[in-house]
């Protein structure tokens, strides 16, 4: 049996599995709750583990640690950084990095003890591929691409178009690069999928009321989708 764990940063992110597929067990472990789910064959953990590189890293390691699972994922909201993206819209980090840190691109080698943390950490390649086959059948406009995260809310037009031009991101959050990153240390595969809720500029408190709640539903449910797919 195949065992899953599934990461978000915020409660309303996680909100469609725990309502959905109601957890058989929970644990609680240092800060977090630690849900177990049941669908067909696999085995479920999810955690809210809550906002920041700090908190993501740290509970990424410890489910990982305690669980020990095959595979992860983590999903959620982001701030889109393209002109083709709208509110509502899946985006799949293919690649992730930390743009707020000092060095940021001037190491290929994640593992590297101090450069490493710049670098550009890629997804598990055959899950990508997977999910690009499963969302040509979905209705939901999913994009792939480049993934950027720093421990600040992104609202100013101008470093939006600075992450979008030095990082050719499409996508912006807190969580993502170090969600990515700890899995890459662990050998764990994964993927993260995001759905977007503001384009990361001065509009994004009224965008987000349009398209938070909904973009927190859109994540979860086509991440779940996506697992029940592949047991087919």
């Amino acid at each position: 049996m195949k065992k899953i764990g599934i990461i978000a940063a915020w409660e309303p992110e996680l909100d469609y599995l725990l309502k959905i597929f109601r957890p058989i067990k929970s644990e609680s472990i240092a800060a977090w709750t630690f849900y177990t789910h049941q669908l067909g064959d696999l085995h479920i953990i999810s955690v809210v583990a809550g906002v920041g590189k700090v908190k993501t890293a740290s509970c990424t390691q410890l489910m990982i640690s305690t669980y020990t699972p095959d595979e992860m994922f983590m999903t959620g909201i982001c701030g889109g950084l393209s002109e083709v993206i709208n509110g509502g819209d899946i985006i799949v980090a293919e690649r992730t990095i930390q743009h707020d840190v000092s060095d940021v691109g001037t190491s290929n080698n994640p593992l590297d003890a101090y450069l490493g943390r710049g670098s550009m950490i890629d997804s598990t390649e055959k899950i990508i591929t997977m999910f690009k086959e499963f969302s040509n059948n979905t209705s939901n406009r999913v994009h792939f691409g480049t993934f950027v995260s720093g421990d600040q809310r992104i609202r100013d037009n101008e470093l939006s178009y600075k992450l979008k031009t030095d990082f050719s991101a499409i996508a912006v959050d807190q969580e993502m690069a170090a969600f990515a990153h700890v899995c890459y240390i662990n050998r764990i595969e994964f993927m993260g999928l995001k759905a977007v809720s503001d384009n990361a500029n001065t509009n994004t408190i009224n965008d987000q009321k349009l398209f938070k709640q909904m973009a927190c539903i859109n994540s979860c449910k086509l991440l779940i989708d996506f697992l029940e797919w592949r047991t087919l």
